[in-house]
This record gives structure tokens, sequence and C-alpha cells, in this order.
């Protein structure tokens, strides 16, 4: 269950709307990055064997499609495809757990859609509103970010959205299971390059 969590915030990093140097999905360039980040919840009577935060990054994400200003990204939008086969925890059976039938079911679902759109300039940040697709389930999501570079083409953009893996249907609630270690409560962070 603790494994789940991580993926599915990663899922919502990439609600920025930025695009990657790919069109399609493929090995995001190294400066661009997708994480989520989770922690465990104690459990009474049992020791604290894992070290937070657990950190699961995806190595293939694409930003299928995008239309923006590089000067004014105000009514942007864009279309990022996150590839769950490609997601690492630095634990090889934590990834196999995550993309078994108990958690994200790669074998069924093996894609993340976000659809970014609504950008507007919120002072010295950008809002938008992020719809994410995953494990089968549509959300709408608020999301801010920064842009950190511009060229004529380009912009990168930074980011992180706190988020819970129950609004996805993955893993088991706590609340139901005081057997259940993976804290809901998820953040996905993101630093992407978007291409007009």
């Amino acid at each position: 269950m603790k494994h789940f969590a991580l993926l599915c915030l990663s899922t919502m990093l990439a609600m920025t709307g930025c695009k990657s140097a790919a069109d399609k999905p493929a090995a995001a360039p190294t400066t661009d990055r997708i994480v989520v980040l989770a922690k465990h919840l104690p459990i009474a009577g049992q020791p604290d064997l894992d070290a937070d935060p657990v950190v699961v990054r995806f190595k293939k994400f694409a930003v299928t499609k995008a239309h923006f200003d590089p000067k004014n990204l105000e009514g942007g939008t864009a279309t990022l495809e996150l590839d769950l086969t490609s997601l690492e925890s630095g634990d090889t059976e934590r990834d196999d757990d995550l993309k078994s039938a108990k958690f994200l079911d790669i074998a069924k679902l093996a894609t993340i859609t976000i659809d970014v759109a609504k950008v507007e300039k919120q002072g010295a940040r950008y809002g938008a509103i992020a719809t994410v697709s995953c494990h089968g389930v549509t959300k709408t999501y608020p999301i801010t970010f920064a842009v950190t570079a511009t060229a004529a083409r380009s912009v990168t953009v930074e980011g992180a959205k706190a988020f819970s893996r129950l609004d996805f249907g993955v893993g088991v609630d706590p609340a139901k299971d005081p057997t259940e270690r993976v804290d809901p409560a998820l953040i996905i962070e993101w630093r992407l390059t978007l291409e007009s």
C-alpha cells in the first residue's frame, strides 16, 4: 500500500501543463523531472522501518499537445502523459507492488493523462486547472507553478501539488484498515520544459 501512494502523486506532477522535449511518451530529459513524495503512518507496536519520504520517479513522460505563447502563458493549454511502466522508487519489490493489480494495475491502465487549461497570471506565479485521469478515475485540481526559464519557443516551469491517493481509489484507506501504513496525502513535484 505504501508503495502505491507514491505512484499516483507522480501523476499530479504532470498537471502543470508543461511540455517535455518529446512529442510522445519517451525518456524525459535529465533536467526535467516528475516525482511523487509519500510518507508512512506509524502503527502502534511496530517499529518504523521506512525512510521517508519515499520518492517515486517517472522515467518516461511527454507532453502530447501544447498551445501557448512563451511571452504570455495566459490561456495556454497542454496535455501530458505519464508512462506508469517507467516508475521507479529505488526498490524493485516496491515498484512491482505499485504496478500490480493491488495498486495501479498497469496491465490494464498504464498511462496517466493530465490536461491543463485556464492558465492565468497570479502575481509572480501562474494558476491553472489540471484534469487528471488515473486508475480509471478523473479528477480536477487547481494548481500553481512558476516559470523558471523562457526561450523563444519554450518555457520551463516548476511546481508542486498535494493530493490524496484515495481520490483515485488507489490503495486502502487507513481510516478503514489500521494496518495500512501509507499516508493518503501525497505531494507531486515537477520541473518541465514546454515547447510551443
